[in-house]
């Protein structure tokens, strides 16, 4: 499986997104980077920022984007996956 992990322009929160092999980091950035999402009713638009990219197994995360051009973080980014 493949990753990217966003930073929230506004409030800096991170997430991590996990996908398919068969889409590209930048692709998947894109469409993240559009998406809205609902609290307390309200639907906003949450502008985020790909910080980092690779593959997981769901436990590990390494490696590196080549659309990107951005490299895993490892550690840091499997702790968002827990």
């Amino acid at each position: 499986m493949k990753y990217i992990v966003t930073g929230n322009i506004d409030t800096d929160e991170r997430e991590i997104f996990i996908f398919s092999e068969n889409i590209h980091h930048d692709c998947f950035a894109e469409f993240v980077g559009h998406y809205k999402t609902q609290k307390g009713g309200d639907w906003k638009r949450v502008k985020r920022q790909p910080i980092s990219a690779g593959f997981t197994d769901g436990v590990k995360c390494w490696g590196y984007s080549e659309t990107l051009k951005l490299k895993s973080r490892e550690h840091l980014d499997a702790e968002l996956i827990k």
